[in-house]
């Protein structure tokens, strides 16, 4: 909830070890909770108008693996949700905190994803506010989803000086892996 639901990713990234390693395959690998918080904020803040729904998760011994779709409400009026699939293996430390997480996604699907919202948008232009929407939490996971009537307030809305990332060269921080 901390994270994918309620959009607290300070909260979610103190909930990793001072050494945890968080691997994004196209954008790198970021070490602790200050970076991976950067990490998040910044991605996240850069496309607004992506939430992740739950699908699916199992939980194996001290490792979680679940399955998200990247979600945007789709700006035409009365048009599906646009999005694309990511799975999450996350492995739990003890004492309440994570020692590692893998976003796995494909770039085609992220590219096809960004493009479908594009072209939605420039025919139906948004605010800030109508990306924030958050409509359409699916039916998978009923716990994995915020009370009816939440309005999203991600961890990096209204931060000051908080500037979002437009690309992976706006990143001075974490390892590149490519």
């Amino acid at each position: 909830m901390t994270g994918l639901v309620l959009e607290d990713w300070q909260g979610w990234g103190r909930l990793f070890t001072d050494d945890a390693k968080y691997t994004d395959h196209y954008y790198g690998v970021f070490t602790g909770p200050d970076e991976i918080t950067k990490f998040l904020e910044g991605t996240m803040g850069g496309a607004p108008q992506v939430y992740s729904p739950l699908v699916w998760y199992v939980i194996d011994g001290d490792r979680v693996a679940y399955k998200v779709v990247n979600r945007a409400d789709n700006p035409e009026p009365g048009g599906a949700p646009i999005d694309f699939p990511s799975y999450q293996f996350i492995e739990y430390a003890g004492g309440g905190k994570w020692r590692s997480e893998e976003d796995v996604w494909l770039i085609p699907e992220m590219k096809s994803f960004a493009a479908e919202y594009a072209a939605a948008e420039a025919a139906y232009p948004q605010t800030l506010e109508q990306k924030l929407r958050r409509d359409d939490w699916g039916s998978w996971v009923d716990w994995a989803r915020p009370e009816p009537g939440h309005q999203a307030k991600p961890s990096w809305l209204g931060k000051e000086g908080f500037v979002p990332f437009s690309s992976i060269r706006d990143m001075d921080f974490g390892t590149r892996t490519h």
